[in-house]
């Protein structure tokens, strides 16, 4: 039986009286790559910080590698790589120093090659990790999340302060990573152009609850925008979002639609608006 690299199940989180998570589940299965879609506040950062054990949830169950996320060994943390929205660690250090001082707690397991070409490819200097741009900081915090090859990588935003042809850049590294060593990864961004580029399965993030998890082929199959302006609606059933007259419908021929009801092919972009509007 396989082990799933990541599973939440019905996990709760309160912020004092603000409850962020509402009964989360997710399952990611090995080698997919997950795009996590949710508006600013939606809790994506703290679904993460759940999963990598960083925050523990009020109820419900967060494990990795078959191991709780909260206490699991250091057997099961070397296989995981995280990417924090804002890097703010290790600022007093130069570039050269924090690499290989990472880098000696993995031993065999650090792919400095890896590393090394993509600093050459993002042209990052050896200076203190403080004085660098936001982008060169995002960049240092890439490496040391990939530099190890981790089997689980979880990224937070991780292109927010690049720019376009480091996003690009990144983006091509983690597909190349992902085929060589079917890594699974979870990845938030608000740029839905990105979770297509590089996603199999992408996550809709909304009112503290997962509202849909599943492949990004199968949504551009089956996954449509319907405009109904009289009864009958689809049924609820089958129903993604709603804005007024329009719905994201699952398998809209299957749904007896009304007669002057208008069925149209739907973006990711749309569908994560309409989903969670």
């Amino acid at each position: 039986m396989t082990v799933s690299p990541l599973n939440l199940g019905g996990v709760h989180l309160k912020y004092g009286r603000d409850t962020v998570l509402r009964g989360v589940d997710l399952d990611l299965e090995p080698g997919t790559v997950t795009g996590l879609l949710g508006r600013n506040g939606s809790g994506k950062t703290t679904l993460m910080r759940v999963a990598l054990g960083l925050m523990k949830a009020d109820a419900g169950t967060a494990e990795a590698f078959g191991a709780p996320s909260w206490n699991s060994p250091s057997r099961v943390r070397k296989r995981i790589g995280y990417v924090p929205q804002q890097f703010e660690s290790f600022g007093w250090m130069t570039v050269d120093a924090c690499v290989d001082f990472v880098a000696r707690h993995y031993k065999d397991g650090w792919d400095g090659e890896l590393v090394s070409r993509l600093r050459r490819e993002w042209r990052l200097r050896n200076r203190k990790i403080a004085t660098l741009s936001p982008g060169d900081q995002q960049k240092v915090a890439i490496l040391l999340a990939i530099g190890h090859r981790p089997d689980l990588l979880i990224l937070d935003e991780p292109v927010a302060s690049l720019d376009p042809a480091a996003r690009r850049d990144f983006l091509k590294t983690l597909m190349e990573v992902n085929v060589d060593q079917g890594q699974t990864t979870l990845l938030s961004s608000h740029i839905t152009s990105d979770i297509e580029r590089v996603s199999s399965h992408v996550a809709i993030l909304h009112n503290g609850r997962v509202l849909c998890h599943t492949a990004l082929d199968e949504i551009k199959e089956r996954v449509r925008a319907v405009t109904v302006p009289t009864p009958p609606y689809p049924p609820e059933r089958h129903v993604l979002g709603r804005q007024r007259d329009r719905f994201w419908v699952w398998d809209p021929e299957a749904c007896g639609l009304a007669p002057n009801s208008r069925v149209e092919e739907t973006t990711l972009e749309d569908l994560f608006v309409g989903v969670t509007a």
